[in-house]
This record gives structure tokens, C-alpha cells and sequence, in this order.
């Protein structure tokens, strides 16, 4: 379960606009419900409020989180070497 402090930390980084990524994520590693069908953004945003526990969808937003993370790096780094910053 996503608890309020790493929630705060989560949405720091993915915003308020992460299910889309969170369903791709879920779709690359081919996770679906019990009866096959792919999960909702509903399904995402209850999870990452802490209202539904589910670890697969857990585990994508941490996914995404990461992968958010380093392209935010690559990015800052990126900047300053088309600026010259060291």
C-alpha cells in the first residue's frame, strides 16, 4: 500500500497526470484484471490514494516514478551541457 509520505514524494515527481504511464507500463509487462481486461485510470488513481491495494499496479507506478526520474536527469544534464555548465 502507497502510504501518505511516499505519496507526497510520488507526486513531487509524476505529477498529476501519471495513469496514462502507469497503463503502459501495466500493458509492456501484459498485466490485466482477474477476468483479462487491462485496469482502468480509476483502478490507478484508488491504488496510488491508498483506497485499493494491488501490487502490480504498485510496481508500475514505482516503475514510473524511476523511469520519470532519470529522463528528469538526463534532461538537467542535457541543459547544461548545451549551456556549458559543468
Amino acid at each position: 500500500m502507497i502510504r501518505k509520505e511516499q505519496r507526497r514524494k510520488l507526486k513531487e515527481i509524476l505529477g498529476y497526470h501519471y495513469t496514462d504511464g502507469v497503463l503502459k507500463i501495466l500493458k509492456e509487462k501484459k498485466v490485466t484484471s482477474r477476468n483479462g481486461k487491462p485496469y482502468g485510470s480509476s483502478m490507478i488513481r484508488n491504488v496510488f490514494n491508498g483506497l485499493n491495494e494491488n501490487e502490480n499496479i504498485e510496481n508500475a507506478i514505482i516503475e514510473l516514478f524511476i523511469r520519470t526520474q532519470e529522463e528528469i536527469e538526463e534532461t538537467i544534464k542535457e541543459r547544461n551541457r548545451i549551456l556549458g555548465i559543468s
